[in-house]
């Protein structure tokens, strides 16, 4: 008996220290494929369903970071047809955040995106001072892993994509408390069929 207590201690032990040894060396860098499959765990689905625009899940999160950073896989249901030709070209929406203490249809920050001319297009987009500004950043492979970035800064926001950014104006400076934004289709329609996204925030 003494001998197996022995055995089930110093298994638990091994088990804990292997266990702290993996974490500290995928967050070190000394480990890339254990540090893939960790960041792996701490990824999100989210699916906007055929008939809705909001994704679920959809959670009420507040924030005070003024930046983030983030990686987005769209797979192959993120291509689609509208059912009126001119709403191919609306704008959704991926990952952000509201600001200036307010509702984000006033004040907020996300990365944009749509499906037009065979292509992932990829979009800063912001509400500001409620006028909606958006400019096209870059596009991207479905099924690729895409990486993007929002930064408030003084007077406009700073938003990149596998390394290409684009600026657009800020309604206000300063600290603020705020909201994540989760993807949402549209536009003036719903999704036409379930869309599933992958996201993953990463260190700025």
């Amino acid at each position: 008996m003494r001998y197996l207590f022995f055995t089930l201690c110093l298994c638990t032990v091994f088990s804990s220290c292997r266990k702290t040894i993996s974490e500290t060396s995928a967050s070190a860098g000394e480990s890339p494929a254990e540090n893939e499959f960790l960041m792996a765990k701490k990824s999100k689905t989210y699916v906007i369903y055929k008939g809705n625009q909001s994704c679920t899940p959809n959670p009420f999160v507040l924030t005070s970071a003024a930046k983030m950073a983030f990686t987005a896989i769209f797979d192959s249901t993120c291509t689609y047809q509208t059912v009126s030709p001119g709403n191919q070209e609306d704008i959704n929406k991926l990952y952000g955040f509201s600001d200036c203490g307010s509702h984000h249809l006033d004040n907020s920050a996300r990365i944009g995106w749509r499906w037009s001319d065979d292509s992932l297009r990829l979009f800063g987009f912001v509400h500001n001072d409620g006028v909606m500004v958006f400019r096209e950043i870059t596009t991207a492979s479905i099924g690729s892993t895409v990486t993007c970035r929002i930064n408030c800064l003084a007077e406009t926001y700073y938003f990149e994509v596998n390394g290409k950014s684009v600026s657009l104006p800020r309604h206000c400076s300063g600290k603020y408390s705020r909201y994540k934004l989760f993807p949402y289709f549209g536009g003036d329609e719903t999704a036409p069929h379930d869309i599933k996204i992958i996201i993953q925030e990463i260190p700025y």
